[in-house]
């Protein structure tokens, strides 16, 4: 795979008896550590891959339970993700990184800051799933979509139908939530989306991984919202959030309230951009993580 200034690699790598599938892009020491979000996999980074790998490298993996790797037992919980997340850079020899997460992805992240700050040279919390308090948050039909597959008992069987759909009718209806407008989508995402949405069908082990996880981030934004505020305040690394200004899931108002609770942070709204800035406005996205990280270098090398 190939693309902008940059080649996309492609590897699997067994972590502790669990193989991982990931994507790298540049070379360099502190890569961006590209981690997606709920329901996801590398498919949502493919496009910036390239314009970060062109200025240092860039890594994307496939979380467990989730895209081409394995899905072992676990509690799938954004803590448990980021233990994950940190024996994957282990294995690779990644000492730092700058941990860069969209949506779930973002709060795994921002658990790794504050649990394990030597680890993370800044973070980058794209959309993080964060609570929010803003009154035009998801629509009903929207927060159906991610409840019902947290239900105890049910959500697994939910899930499992729901996956059985047509690929393409799945990713159609994922963007049309996602995205403020789906139609500057690439070609090369669509297919990788619509073949991520394929191979989710009959694998019981990832239907139930993804529930779980499901479970704990719903609960991270709700029941235990203030421990979710809790850890991103005990965060000490460099911070930036990038939000999309027509975000429906998670509302700016997340990445607002984030900055007022971390002094330092600071945060990048993109215009008419919806829950995946990286997917729908890449050259943007972009632009403020490699601006960013520029920034965080020019600190460490005063």
């Amino acid at each position: 795979m190939a693309g902008g200034d940059a080649v996309i690699g492609e590897h699997e790598t067994n972590v502790r008896g669990t193989n991982i599938h990931w994507l790298e892009a540049g070379s360099g020491d502190e890569p961006f550590l590209l981690i997606h979000g709920f329901g996801s996999s590398t498919a949502k980074w493919l496009d910036v891959l390239p314009l970060l790998g062109a200025e240092r490298r860039a890594i994307a993996l496939d979380l467990p339970g989730f895209g081409a790797s394995d899905a072992p037992a676990g509690s799938y919980s954004p803590a448990w993700l980021a233990g994950a997340v940190l024996a994957f850079c282990d294995e690779i020899g990644v000492a730092r990184a700058i941990w860069t997460g969209n949506s779930l992805g973002g709060l795994i992240a921002i658990h790794a800051a504050a649990a394990e700050p030597e680890r993370v040279a800044a973070l980058i919390g794209v959309d993080a799933a964060l609570p929010t308090e803003s009154a035009g948050g998801p629509s009903p039909r929207v927060l159906v979509s991610f409840v019902a597959p947290a239900l105890p008992v049910f959500g697994e069987l939910i899930y499992r139908r729901y996956v059985q759909r047509p690929p393409e009718v799945l990713v159609r209806e994922s963007l049309e939530r996602n995205c403020a407008r789906p139609e500057r989508i690439s070609e090369t995402t669509w297919a990788a989306l619509v073949a991520d949405a394929r191979g989710r069908v009959g694998r019981p082990a990832h239907a139930r991984a993804v529930v779980r996880a499901n479970r704990q981030m719903m609960w991270a934004l709700s029941a235990r919202r203030e421990q979710t505020w809790r850890v991103l305040e005990a965060v000490r690394v460099p911070t930036l959030f990038i939000w999309g200004a027509r975000d429906r899931l998670i509302s700016v108002d997340a990445g607002e309230q984030a900055v007022r609770r971390l002094p330092g942070s600071e945060l990048v709204v993109i215009d008419d951009c919806g829950h995946n800035p990286q997917m729908e406005c890449p050259d943007e996205f972009a632009a403020a993580a490699i601006a960013f990280a520029r920034k965080v270098s020019a600190r460490a090398d005063r």
